[in-house]
């Protein structure tokens, strides 16, 4: 099925029936070169699946209403097969990314993920202890369309702007978001307040540059409920949810069909929990897809995304 095509059956499907996934955050390995310490993902030692099993999770996504992929990690690029499983997840028609922390830049082919991709997540921050990356981008961009990842901690709010700066020179986009709480993590989570004053006048100043749409960062200070439009997919096979902080797992993709699984009892009652919950924790994960709740607010998501795109080409 078509991407366009899939986003569609989720916004019908999601609208008339139960929050369907329409983004999902595929853990192809929890293997990882950096210790980060806003991350819990490194420290659970889950197996890698092998090439076989991962295309098999890829094909039950592209059964489901899942449009949006990403590849992520630990250190996705960890995997000797990682080039293939972009190619698998391309032909499947998804819009497709991968976050990577960069460290293997240099030896990655990038004009070859570029055919597949349809950009490059790069996470450079105080936390990943990699800022030289910012010097180096517009090398990378020269190859491969890139959204610089960048996770904002209580300790470097009101050093933004001068990343956002960086970015934007190298023809780059990025994503500002705050870091959370997670299980097993240090508390590394922003002031709320402190950081959407900041990020209220970059926007303002460098648009679509900065893909943190303007509904996510309204919800800084304003209130929101988190709905299950986002699904994690662990590097085994599980299925995470409804979400990371609250979740569990519900079952585990090789073994059913996303949808037969988030129509189990145990997914309605993540549901129901997902409701109830107050906890308003920002993961951008699911903070920013259950904006797409507001016709308006996805429409502008939408807009910001193209425009964005067709300023970075």
């Amino acid at each position: 099925m078509r991407r366009e095509l899939r986003a569609v059956k989720w916004f019908f499907k999601s609208f008339l029936d139960y929050d369907r996934p329409v983004y999902g955050s595929f853990k192809v390995t929890h293997r990882c070169n950096m210790r980060c310490p806003f991350c819990n993902v490194w420290k659970e030692k889950k197996r890698d699946l092998p090439t076989k099993d991962v295309y098999k999770v890829i094909d039950r996504l592209a059964r489901s209403t899942v449009t949006v992929l990403s590849l992520e990690g630990g250190e996705p690029t960890l995997r000797k097969d990682i080039l293939d499983i972009i190619k698998y997840a391309h032909d499947r028609s998804f819009y497709l990314f991968m976050t990577t922390n960069g460290a293997l830049l240099h030896k990655l082919p990038l004009e070859k993920f570029s055919k597949y991709l349809d950009f490059l997540h790069i996470s450079i921050d105080e936390g990943h202890n990699n800022l030289h990356l910012f010097d180096e981008l517009k090398k990378y961009t020269q190859k491969i369309r890139i959204t610089v990842q960048t996770v904002v901690t209580k300790n470097d709010v009101n050093k933004m702007r001068w990343k956002v700066e960086k970015a934007s020179e190298a023809g780059a986009r990025i994503l500002l978001m705050p870091a959370v709480n997670l299980p097993g993590a240090e508390r590394m989570a922003p002031d709320k307040r402190k950081m959407y004053e900041e990020i209220v006048k970059l926007k303002k100043e460098f648009g679509s540059t900065i893909v943190t749409s303007d509904a996510f960062i309204k919800s800084l200070t304003n209130h929101y409920r988190c709905r299950s439009f986002s699904v994690m997919i662990e590097s085994d096979g599980d299925i995470i949810y409804p979400c990371s902080v609250i979740g569990w797992k519900v079952g585990n993709i090789l073994e059913k069909e996303l949808e037969d699984i988030l129509l189990s009892e145990e997914a309605k009652k993540a549901r129901k929990v997902m409701q109830a919950c107050k906890k308003e924790c920002m993961l951008y994960l699911h903070a920013e897809t259950s904006q797409f709740s507001n016709v308006t607010n996805l429409g502008k998501f939408v807009l910001d995304t193209i425009l964005g795109y067709m300023k970075a080409t």
